[in-house]
């Protein structure tokens, strides 16, 4: 049987088959409880129509050795894992029509290379792929308006297959999921992929952009004035599906006082040639929940643009930069 899939505004869509029917019942009936019960079946859903969509791609799988697969890991814990060989595990997390939260558990927040929202309406006996992210914050329910197209998963996959190849085997493995602590960054406890700003970006430039950065955090004549700033940046090509180099810089700059009140500058830069950023390059700071908290977008006279906030420790955020269906993730704690 030829399985249709097609694409339309709201992500891949892929037939509820008989065959995927019949196996999310048979997997359900082995629980008795009957939440538990429903909770296997629709993982088993949402797990067999991003198969369905990986192998059109030629993407290789491995059902058999997935956990959501396995009827004791099923039993013992919400499992919704797909393996793909010599690349790593995707987490395909079912919602149902009338919710727009999808819910990721504590397993899952490490060791997976991406999570995949899956909407399922059996009604029409259909499975939507409506998103896809790599990274995502500590907490069980994410909005799927915080999910990137579900395109950007051929680049994530197409990114591990490199770093995986014979030419890349000297080189470090791709990470699924670092989230960089930043407020450890004054400490000199600094994430790999990082380097000082000024290897990257003209010194000048970045004092004239974050000499009022002291202002954010101590507003106040009475406030503490004793500071620390530290400045880090992350070299990023943003050409990927433009099937060309479009280098820019994430650069993140931290000012810390004594009493640990930190304001965060985030600012991407063109590198380069190029004096100015793509117009339409969009970098947006995600709260703790993955929605989003702020953005800016740039234009064509734009030779950077920035965001800025404070915050507490502790504080999770998240950062997304995006141009056309490229998209770069960095999770971030203070």
């Amino acid at each position: 049987m030829v399985t249709t899939i097609y694409s339309q505004q709201s992500g891949i869509v892929v037939p509820i088959t008989t065959e995927s029917t019949q196996i999310a019942q048979r997997f359900a009936q082995q629980c008795s409880a009957p939440e538990k019960a429903e909770q296997i079946r629709q993982n088993t859903l949402a797990v067999h129509a991003v198969n369905a969509y990986l192998q059109l791609l030629s993407i290789p799988t491995d059902l058999a050795d997935s956990d959501s697969w396995n009827p004791i890991m099923q039993l013992v814990a919400n499992v919704a894992d797909l393996k793909l060989p010599n690349i790593g595990t995707l987490s395909c997390r079912p919602i149902t029509p009338d919710h727009d939260t999808c819910q990721i558990p504590p397993e899952d927040w490490h060791d997976r290379i991406g999570y995949i929202a899956v909407r399922l309406d059996e009604s029409a006996r259909q499975a939507t792929l409506v998103g896809f992210c790599t990274a995502i914050p500590q907490v069980e329910h994410v909005s799927t308006e915080s999910f990137d197209p579900i395109e950007t998963l051929i680049d994530r996959v197409h990114q591990l297959q490199v770093s995986q190849s014979p030419a890349a085997s000297s080189r470090s493995s791709s990470v699924p999921y670092v989230l960089n602590q930043i407020g450890k960054w004054v400490d000199g406890i600094i994430e790999a992929g990082w380097q000082t700003a000024a290897e990257l970006i003209n010194p000048t430039e970045l004092d004239l952009a974050f000499r009022t950065s002291v202002d954010l955090v101590s507003p106040t004549l009475n406030a503490p004035t004793t500071v620390t700033d530290i400045s880090r940046a992350k070299l990023i090509d943003l050409g990927i599906q433009l099937e060309q180099s479009v280098r820019v810089a994430l650069v993140v700059h931290i000012t810390q006082t004594a009493d640990r009140r930190t304001s965060v500058i985030l600012q991407v830069r063109p590198l380069g040639e190029s004096f100015y950023l793509p117009e339409g390059v969009e970098l947006t700071v995600l709260d703790e929940n993955n929605a989003n908290y702020l953005a800016a977008t740039s234009r064509a006279i734009d030779n950077y643009i920035q965001l800025r906030f404070s915050g507490q420790a502790g504080e999770q955020f998240g950062v997304r930069i995006k141009l056309g269906q490229s998209v770069f993730r960095e999770q971030f704690a203070i």
